[in-house]
């Protein structure tokens, strides 16, 4: 059977763009040195090779498992039956990124936050996808996240209060603790109210300083 590429062409009609794949070349080369173009064409030809090879043992692998579509996680069992499990944490770490920048321009319309990360949070988000990287291939579930500061773990504790109380059919849904001044307000509101329900027209207010307390009493 013909080696197929990607998008059904036979192996003699399978290319990559020989401008990128130049320029990955020189990047790849130090400045004094130089590729014959003979050379660069033998490269694009084991390029193009090694494509077809993974993507004919991913289909190998969806069809063993039953499955319609070649699935990320499909190719990188490919890489890992072939030979290339050297190549796994690099190839998951890219579709990760690949993955969260196209999530992040469908939702907002906006470039991805990813561009915009310091180079010391992007150096955390690598380390973090090749640890979620070497977890699949252990066959764990768990993947060490980011561990949120103070502010977001408490917002992240009230709104499970939140669901809780939503479940529990209760409208009251605890909220961030007010400052003394908004707690004094609060109360005198609920104080309020309560006179109210009892046909009182006398409502505490705040209490007064203590010079008019004193000019109060004298």
């Amino acid at each position: 059977m013909e080696p197929m590429d990607i998008v059904g062409k036979n192996k003699e009609d399978a290319s990559l763009p020989k401008a990128t794949m130049t320029k990955i070349i020189k990047e790849m080369l130090p400045p004094d040195v130089r590729v014959a173009r003979d050379t660069q064409d033998l490269l694009i030809e084991c390029c193009v090779e090694f494509i077809n090879l993974i993507s004919s043992e991913s289909n190998e692998v969806c069809n063993r498992e039953e499955r319609r579509t070649i699935a990320p996680e499909h190719v990188l069992k490919a890489l890992e039956v072939l030979g290339f499990g050297e190549y796994i944490e690099e190839v998951y770490a890219a579709y990760e990124q690949h993955r969260l920048e196209t999530m992040d321009t469908v939702r907002s319309g906006r470039c991805s936050n990813v561009a915009a990360m310091t180079e010391e949070e992007a150096l955390a988000e690598q380390q973090r996808m090749f640890a979620e990287a070497r977890a699949r291939m252990n066959g764990s579930a768990t993947v060490p996240a980011k561990q949120p500061d103070s502010e977001a773990l408490a917002e992240q504790q009230r709104m499970f209060a939140e669901a809780r109380a939503r479940m529990n059919g209760s409208a009251t849904v605890p909220a961030k603790q007010p400052d003394s001044e908004a707690l004094a307000e609060q109360q005198r509101m609920f104080a309020e109210a309560h006179a109210e329900m009892n046909g009182g027209v006398t409502i505490p207010s705040k209490q007064p300083d203590s010079e008019a307390d004193q000019n109060l009493t004298s």
